[in-house]
């Protein structure tokens, strides 16, 4: 296809590309359209086949010079973008008509990515926090331990109601006149209700087989619509009381846990986990400390499509985080705090992610197809799924281009922390302070199961490659632990994972943080 092309630097991200297809390549196009329409057209008066140029053009014209315009247009920017590391999509700025015998003008503008020559990004000094496991950690780790193996079990005494108990009970709710609830028997949690929220209020204190009556506001999180903030008078009788049952700290849990050496052995190995995590967490903030000088050292334009790519990548992680927690995704709404906060990491992400592809093409860093293998090998062990199933799922969803830039973006963050100067800094006494305080408990899931957005099998093997922002050091996992390990490590993390959530959900749920 012959053209001129004439590129103008609008600015360093933007080009606009000015092309004139020859008129000899109109012409023919023209011809092609024409003769293809020829034969198809049915025209009353003619014969198939047999209608003259002119009838077709009065007919068909307007529809052909715009099929032929767009088809030209896009062989003629494809062509001429190859060279070109495009950001976002292309704009048509202006275009001319289409006429036999005349050359077709037109204006693309379009967003580059950043051409950059970087230097001073080996021997930086990048300091990062160590901590020393403490007994009070250790101590901690284990009550998880014994909290995640306790049981419900059937209370058999004569006390009362408790919170955090669940209590079979029949139930009355009247607004007025009308009964919007009766259940003969139904299960109610003390903690963390969600169909009849407010009716723990009656049921704490409660003796078997007594009957309370009393106003009570349903919570507006209730599942039940209907029901949701309605001020009802509410009778409620106790019918049975189930309970959680944590196990003893013995030697003989301590071998069901699969640790050897009874309770000593268990604390000595929770030990040196929680001291590899403290040690991954600093190694996790040297990176992001490392990724935020080079940022600040280098002031450079980013194309909006990078920023909002990325913003739309943590807008989903963000999502499918809440949705492992229990969350209904059709009800997550962000705040203007959140969007403010998302749109800065968005930037960030965008500026490390063109400062790590700078320098890998700077040092020759590439990844091998050994290298991808091994990655899709390990997704496909992560998620119960074969080799051939993973390679067919990236494959249709494109992906795998994505993928491979997520394992360049990594291998590059890694040279450079070989190339750096690492310093240790011990936590000061108030950063020890605050790692001591208990961490927050993860709220109670408001809705039932996730939707589509949960699905892991349904969502992309990796999320497209994006660098965080800067954020609180990370409690270190590996895949290897056990599906009790992981919910801890997501409870440290802060991270909404539902219990029922399989293991290859809750690691998802930590890659994605």
């Amino acid at each position: 296809m012959q053209y001129d092309l004439a590129i103008e630097d609008v600015s360093p991200i933007r080009r606009r590309l000015r092309f004139t297809v020859d008129a000899a390549v109109v012409r023919d196009e023209l011809e092609t359209a024409y003769k293809s329409l020829k034969n198809k057209a049915k025209i009353p008066g003619f014969r198939p086949g047999k209608a003259p140029r002119n009838v077709l053009e009065a007919r068909f014209g307007r529809q052909v010079n715009s099929d032929v315009s767009s088809r030209l247009i896009e062989q003629a920017f494809r062509k001429a973008s190859e060279g070109l590391d495009l950001a976002g999509q292309p704009a048509l700025e202006e275009q001319g008509e289409v006429v036999s015998g005349a050359g077709l003008s037109f204006v693309i503008g379009v967003d580059v990515k950043p051409s950059l020559s970087l230097e001073g990004y080996t021997g930086l000094r990048v300091e990062f926090p160590t901590a020393e496991v403490r007994d009070a950690d250790v101590d901690a780790q284990v009550n998880r331990t014994l909290q995640s193996q306790a049981r419900i079990v059937e209370v058999t005494d004569d006390r009362p109601v408790q919170e955090g108990d669940r209590v079979l009970a029949a139930l009355t709710l009247r607004d007025g006149d009308e009964v919007v609830a009766d259940e003969p028997g139904t299960m109610i949690l003390t903690s963390g209700e969600r169909f009849y929220s407010g009716i723990e209020s009656l049921l704490i204190g409660a003796s078997r087989g007594e009957t309370r009556t009393g106003t009570v506001t349903i919570g507006t999180s209730s599942l039940y619509e209907h029901l949701a903030g309605r001020t009802v008078q509410a009778e409620v009788t106790v019918s049975s009381l189930q309970a959680l049952q944590v196990p003893a700290l013995d030697d003989a849990f301590a071998a069901e846990q699969k640790f050897e050496g009874g309770v000593e052995g268990m604390r000595a190995a929770i030990r040196m986990r929680l001291q590899e995590q403290a040690d991954e967490a600093g190694r996790n903030q040297a990176r992001v400390s490392l990724l935020q000088t080079l940022v600040d050292a280098n002031e450079f334009e980013v194309p909006q499509a990078l920023v909002q790519e990325q913003f739309n990548a943590l807008v989903e992680e963000l999502k499918v985080r809440r949705a492992y927690g229990g969350q209904d995704p059709r009800s997550i709404r962000f705040s203007d705090a959140e969007v403010k906060d998302l749109s800065n990491r968005a930037l960030f992400a965008a500026k490390a992610s063109v400062i790590l592809a700078t320098i890998a093409r700077q040092e020759n860093l590439d990844v091998s197809d050994a290298e991808l293998d091994a990655r899709v090998a390990e997704i496909a062990e992560m998620r119960g799924q074969q080799v051939q199933a993973i390679r067919a799922y990236l494959q249709r969803e494109n992906a795998f281009g994505v993928l491979k830039t997520r394992i360049l973006e990594e291998k590059t963050l890694a040279w450079l922390l070989e190339a750096s100067d690492l310093v240790p800094v011990a936590p000061s006494e108030g950063e020890a302070a605050a790692a001591e305080a208990p961490a927050p408990a993860a709220k109670a899931p408001k809705a039932a199961k996730a939707a589509k957005a949960a699905k892991v099998e349904d969502a992309p093997a990796e999320a497209p490659a994006s660098v965080e922002a800067p954020a609180p050091a990370a409690v270190a996992w590996n895949k290897s632990m056990k599906k009790e390990e992981l919910l801890e490590a997501a409870q440290q993390l802060g991270i909404e994972v539902n219990a029922k959530a399989t293991k290859a959900q809750i690691i998802e749920a930590l890659e994605k943080a």
